[in-house]
């Protein structure tokens, strides 16, 4: 188990605190920040081998003190990759479960079917969690929200585009995969998750984006964040083709000394921004 604490952290006032989780390949982790500051006051990550994610995180549900107490927000970054977009105009509730279950052809039965507003672009993501999961985070934590992380990253390149009036283009990087979301005109032209093995893999489908939507690789503004560093071979090859790359790793939020030189802090930056951006 991996802590971080500011020495201002009080589990007790946690009606002032936000909670932020997330489940990851090796366990879950989530964060406790401010209400007021929206700064991260403690980190938790949690890994332990020969056990499921969702065996870790309902044992620990009850175990963690800090899972056991009320916050005034909470919040469950989801990284499934059944999800889609659809226009926000289709309003009834079985109409959007069928349309998940068409474009993602997930098993409704067993996953609850979740939507995130995209406002900016008039669309909703939906996105699928485990029914028993999200039965469990519900039951602990009545007005939790379910946040997918491809809507935050369509929400931060369409904020970008709309005030640079450039086509931007925001890449999130995991383990083994990415996501791409491409803004032109301040229009989301597409968003998207691609598998990620190696820097030529990067290249072909994110190069691949950019010649089908007629991307401008000497004008377009790109930012990554993810799990990447400026030596990746990703992003030094993705340079040989695009003008301009900026990796963005630091979180927009204000952080303490425990957490200012935490490599967690580049690898989870959209964890801690979370309750800043919904």
């Amino acid at each position: 188990m991996i802590e971080i604490a500011e020495s201002s952290f009080d589990p007790a006032n946690s009606p002032n605190h936000t909670l932020s989780i997330r489940f990851l390949p090796d366990g879950f982790c989530f964060v406790v920040a401010s209400l007021t500051e929206r700064r991260p006051l403690y980190f938790c990550h949690v890994a332990e081998a020969g056990k499921s994610v969702s065996q870790q995180f309902t044992e620990h549900l009850n175990k963690l003190d800090s899972l056991r107490r009320k916050y005034n927000e909470v919040f469950f970054l989801n990284d499934d990759k059944a999800y889609t977009l659809m226009p926000s105009a289709i309003s009834d509730e079985a109409d959007k479960v069928a349309y998940w279950r068409f474009c993602t052809h997930g098993d409704a039965a067993s996953v609850k079917v979740m939507q995130d507003p995209i406002e900016l672009c008039d669309a909703v993501l939906l996105h699928g969690i485990q029914a028993e999961v999200a039965s469990a985070l519900e039951e602990r934590f009545p007005s939790i929200r379910f946040v997918h992380r491809q809507s935050l990253l369509a929400t931060q390149t369409m904020m970008r585009s709309k005030e640079s009036g450039e086509e931007s283009v925001g890449i999130q990087m995991g383990q083994g995969f990415f996501d791409l979301v491409v803004v032109k005109g301040n229009v989301l032209q597409m968003a998207n998750t691609f598998p990620r093995k190696n820097a030529e893999e990067f290249l072909y489908f994110t190069l691949n984006v950019f010649d089908q939507l007629q991307v401008d690789p000497c004008h377009a503004k790109v930012t990554v964040r993810g799990d990447v560093t400026e030596k990746d071979s990703a992003l030094v090859r993705l340079g040989e083709y695009v003008s301009h790359v900026t990796l963005n790793n630091r979180p927009s939020i204000e952080l303490g000394k425990s957490f200012a030189k935490a490599e967690i802090c580049h690898k989870q930056t959209i964890l801690f921004e979370l309750p800043t951006c919904v």
